[in-house]
């Protein structure tokens, strides 16, 4: 089942969640071909891009087999996030969406009025929300949470739809809890009743059945995966499946997972350089053999031994001949 962000059709109903340190451009490459309906950059520091911080600017790169791709803006100010989109505006980037972040909830954002902290006056909410839509070249999405401390979410979706947001990513939690405790699907059981815009549900998608019942009580046009998905690609491929009716085995093949890891890693060392994205991998590597028996040792020897490419290759060789060859 297909929908529109504007005048953008999304034809698949998962889509990648946004991530800080993971959805980098090899990254969303990377997962694209599993059955993405839609990618979503790293967040994208207004201030970030008025200053040139080259850090910034290279969260940007793509080279369109990403897409379709939503550039996610955040700031802590109207004035700084439409000076942001200006200079965005005028950089040549393939992306189909803007997205805003009203949803991250970690301390040094919220503290300077960014991410989930616009959820707190609905009145400031519209009025950047809505210069926001007037100025963009490309359709406006936004990503949200429940509420800041109370629930408000059929309040601020509303103000959204309102100020001319085409799409709305909720992950069912305050900012108040974080991360933690279960997410409510449930709150917004009744929202296809409150706006006319598609919406995406997020919050805890680490299988099939997660991601169903998440729609089923949602009725939500798509679910999103973030935590869930990484080292785990064929949940994306699974879903979708699941969705059309078709047998899906959830089960993890050790020698499938080493592949996916060698193309992921040497595709990242590629835009990153070795050093750099060794000291990503060591976090994000090992979740390819997470749920695996036998691989606690190889996971460790990952995280705490791995200093360059052919370390890494190294170990995913040895796990090879020990236990496929």
């Amino acid at each position: 089942m297909s929908f529109f962000i504007g005048n953008i059709k999304i034809t698949k109903r998962v889509i990648l969640a946004p991530m800080a340190g993971i959805t980098s451009f090899s990254y969303r490459k990377f997962m694209n071909k599993f059955g993405v309906g839609l990618t979503y950059s790293e967040m994208i520091s207004d201030c970030g891009l008025i200053y040139g911080n080259e850090g910034t600017l290279e969260l940007l790169k793509s080279d369109g087999s990403d897409r379709p791709l939503a550039i996610q803006l955040f700031g802590g100010s109207k004035e700084t996030i439409l000076k942001g989109l200006e200079i965005l505006n005028s950089m040549k980037i393939s992306y189909d969406i803007l997205d805003l972040n009203l949803a991250c909830p970690v301390p040094k954002v919220v503290k300077n009025n960014g991410g989930s902290s616009w959820l707190k006056d609905q009145s400031k909410l519209f009025e950047m929300v809505s210069a926001v839509c007037q100025k963009s070249i490309k359709p406006v999405s936004c990503k949200i949470r429940l509420g800041y401390n109370d629930v408000n979410v059929y309040e601020t979706c509303k103000t959204l739809e309102k100020a001319g947001c085409k799409f709305i990513a909720i992950h069912c939690r305050t900012k108040k809890q974080l991360y933690s405790g279960l997410p409510d699907f449930s709150a917004i059981k009744d929202l296809k009743k409150v706006i006319s815009i598609p919406f995406c549900v997020s919050g805890n998608i680490y299988t099939v059945n997660d991601a169903l019942e998440a729609l089923k009580i949602t009725n939500a046009d798509a679910v999103m995966v973030a935590r869930g998905g990484i080292g785990n690609p064929n949940l994306i491929k699974n879903i979708n499946k699941a969705l059309n009716n078709e047998p899906y085995n959830e089960n993890k093949n050790l020698s499938e997972q080493l592949d996916y890891l060698t193309e992921f890693s040497l595709s990242l060392i590629n835009e990153f350089g070795e050093i750099k994205a060794i000291r990503m991998l060591r976090g994000i590597a090992t979740k390819f053999l997470d749920g695996i028996p036998d691989m606690k040792k190889y996971k460790n020897k990952i995280s705490q031994e791995t200093k360059t490419k052919q370390d890494l290759l190294n170990i995913i060789e040895e796990i090879r001949e020990n236990y496929i060859n």
